[in-house]
């Protein structure tokens, strides 16, 4: 077996058994997705698809079609089902540097989600959101634009826009409900921030 760089192989392995030994109901009530008992499994909503999750040996597929999801996908999905602790959302926000740990990953993550998202939209308010309604995304009340995406259920991620001027250029930023470490690690979330951009970008070269 081809191991990525990031032995993604061996951490989709770890996280299966992590969430192998949780209890499937707590995991449900925890994380706020349907557990089917008959079947044994889970229906997480992701970035504007469904993924099912069979308990208790973690194969993520997607919900319309008998495909493996992709590792980081899987990877992803079964963390926030096994961390997942019910912590109510405080609807307040917090930068990146200031989840758990977050001044280690703070490059990787400017680098992977920040500066991706300032390339694709700054100076494209209107793309930004009709892109970022496609996801269900609810309207903010920062900068000169700004959007709450529910990337999961209870993983809500506000992305900010300025538009700019003749001064300064087009800017942005990505922010984090106080309790996110209650649902995920802080790498995970320099990944989600980075693959919610990709998403907002696919959707609107499907309009093509």
């Amino acid at each position: 077996m081809n191991k990525s760089p990031y032995n993604l192989d061996e951490t989709l392995d770890v996280a299966r058994r992590e969430f192998a030994g949780k209890s499937a109901l707590t995991m449900a009530a925890n994380s706020g997705c349907l557990f089917d008992l008959d079947k044994e499994r889970f229906t997480v909503p992701f970035l504007g698809e469904k993924y099912l999750v069979t308990y208790p040996d973690g194969l993520v597929t997607f919900f319309h079609k008998s495909i493996e999801a992709p590792t980081v996908v899987s990877i992803l999905l079964l963390h926030y089902l096994t961390n997942a602790s019910g912590a109510d959302l405080l609807n307040s926000w917090i930068s990146f540097k200031e989840l758990q740990g977050g001044g280690i990953y703070t490059e990787p993550f400017h680098k992977r989600a920040v500066l991706p998202f300032i390339k694709n939209f700054g100076g494209r308010i209107e793309d930004f959101g009709r892109a970022a309604s496609k996801l269900g995304a609810k309207k903010g009340e920062h900068g000169d634009a700004s959007y709450i995406i529910p990337a999961l259920p209870r993983v809500p991620l506000l992305y900010i826009l300025w538009q700019g001027d003749d001064e300064f250029p087009p800017n942005g930023t990505i922010l984090f409900d106080h309790v996110a470490n209650a649902y995920l690690h802080t790498e995970d979330y320099a990944m989600l921030a980075g693959m919610t951009v990709g998403t907002l970008v696919k959707s609107l070269k499907e309009e093509l």
